[in-house]
């Protein structure tokens, strides 16, 4: 009996025991639930997904025996929480969005191609970046680029052509400006400032009519030849452009004091060439780094106003008439046909007329008229002791050109009362070509003559030793004009 009583109270007490363990695992439970969703607002009052994995599980509390494993079941995972993985379910980053960070003017000129390597960091080269960069240095590239219009899309196409390095179309910007009409203190004229004795093998012809150093066309193709030459020679284009400058023979003679090295700045460092030539190079770079990317420097640089055609020509032409005619500007004409030393083309069948494209049909159809007159004429009737070499000299106008317009006249039989026609186109084409040497008209040396019954211009001229052309540019006036007795002329001598 007291063994059974014994039995009874342990039974309680287990119950108890138990009771109480499930009453606090509940409670737990609870407060496990609470901490949850205060920590998370997305969550509501289910617990998440960790919660189960580390809360224990308590039983009902309204049963008192020991919850049945089977009967358990986990609690379902929320709708809205990922199944993936975070990664898999963003999009792509748009990384085209992101902004880089800002490179400085410098440092994106540095980054930039180039086909003659610039020499960031040289000091000269960098004096020269930042004159040509400052208010009076913009100026200067500006106008200058506004006299290159004309020229640079052809200029530029024949770069390409010849697959030189693009930077060359920027050379005349320091030999000339783009002036075809400049003229260097020793002689170097037109664009690319040729020299009488360095055009030989280019193309270019120097003659009573024509100086070809100034036709854009032709200087152009010579340039880019001779400085493709040079580097052929030389293997180095700064080299190349130094001999552009200062010759060929004095680069060839730099290098072999250098010990064959074809590098310019070695060559510069050691000072093997004249000061001239060492500071050409790294100007020309300079400018050419500026105006290859001009946007960059916010230089609006002038549009191309002009493409040119050149025509072939079976006659003489005046400027004059055909500009009139044709409705094109004189001023365009003569700057597209500078070589020309008067407003009249030469008379022989092989000189090219240059004229704006646009206009070209216009030309071809007035040049096709035989009927339309192109060159201005005086009849002059022959007198007793006229001889044509005395007409020629009266008119300025060569005697092949008097026999040219002349058909059949025979120069050494003329005779009294007989006709000719006589070109009266022999105007300069730049008046001031003749003394526009850099040092100007005002250099020349002259003597005063006053004019008396029966002078010619050519008559003076024999007496003073010089041509009617330099009287008639010394003094403003063309070779046809009529003098007055008593008019005074300046007359340039000898120094």
């Amino acid at each position: 009996m007291i063994r059974k009583c014994c039995l009874c109270m342990l039974a309680s007490l287990c119950i108890a025991v138990s009771l109480i363990s499930a009453t606090e695992a509940e409670g737990a439970f609870h407060i496990s639930a609470v901490s949850t969703e205060g920590s998370s607002s997305a969550l509501s009052e289910t617990p998440s997904s960790s919660s189960v994995a580390h809360t224990p599980l308590a039983p009902a509390p309204t049963s008192q025996a020991a919850p049945d494993s089977a009967s358990i079941v986990p609690p379902e995972v929320p709708e809205e929480l990922p199944t993936t993985p975070l990664e898999e379910s963003q999009e792509p980053l748009d990384l085209s969005q992101l902004v880089p960070e800002e490179l400085s003017i410098e440092e994106h000129a540095k980054s930039l191609q180039y086909d003659i390597p610039m020499p960031w960091g040289h000091e000269l080269f960098e004096k020269y970046r930042q004159y040509y960069l400052s208010d009076r240095g913009r100026k200067i590239l500006l106008s200058t680029m506004e006299k290159a219009a004309p020229f640079m899309d052809y200029i530029e196409s024949k770069v390409a052509e010849y697959g030189a390095p693009q930077e060359l179309a920027f050379l005349p910007v320091i030999e000339s400006a783009f002036s075809p009409f400049a003229v260097s203190r020793s002689g170097a004229t037109g664009i690319w400032q040729f020299m009488k004795n360095s055009i030989n093998g280019y193309g270019l012809t120097i003659t009573e009519w024509v100086d070809e150093r100034r036709d854009f066309m032709k200087s152009t193709d010579a340039a880019i030849k001779k400085l493709i030459d040079n580097y052929n020679d030389l293997k180095d284009w700064p080299l190349a452009i130094a001999a552009y400058n200062a010759g060929l023979g004095a680069l060839r003679r730099a290098v072999n004091a250098a010990g064959g090295d074809t590098d310019f700045w070695n060559i510069y460092d050691k000072g093997l060439v004249s000061k001239q030539a060492l500071d050409y190079v790294p100007k020309f770079l300079a400018v050419a780094s500026i105006l290859r990317y001009p946007d960059l420097y916010g230089l609006a640089l002038p549009p191309r106003q002009l493409k040119w055609e050149a025509i072939p020509l079976d006659r003489q032409v005046d400027l004059k008439l055909l500009a009139s005619k044709a409705e094109i500007p004189l001023d365009t004409l003569k700057l597209g046909n500078a070589e020309l030393h008067y407003t009249i083309t030469p008379p022989d069948d092989s000189h090219l007329l240059k004229v704006p494209a646009e206009k070209s049909d216009q030309v071809k159809a007035i040049l096709s008229d035989p009927n339309a007159p192109l060159v201005r004429y005086d009849i002059y009737k022959v007198k007793q002791g006229d001889t044509l070499t005395a007409i020629s000299r009266h008119y300025g106008v060569s005697i092949s050109m008097i026999a040219k317009v002349n058909p059949g006249l025979n120069p050494d039989r003329l005779k009294i009362g007989q006709t000719l026609m006589i070109p009266l186109s022999l105007q300069p084409l730049n008046p001031s070509m003749s003394s526009n040497a850099s040092s100007g008209s005002a250099s020349v040396q002259s003597t005063s003559h006053t004019v008396q019954k029966g002078d010619t211009l050519y008559g003076i001229a024999r007496r003073y030793d010089t041509t009617a052309q330099k009287i008639a540019s010394l003094n403003g006036i063309s070779v046809n004009s009529v003098l007055r007795i008593g008019q005074k002329l300046k007359v340039p001598t000898q120094p």
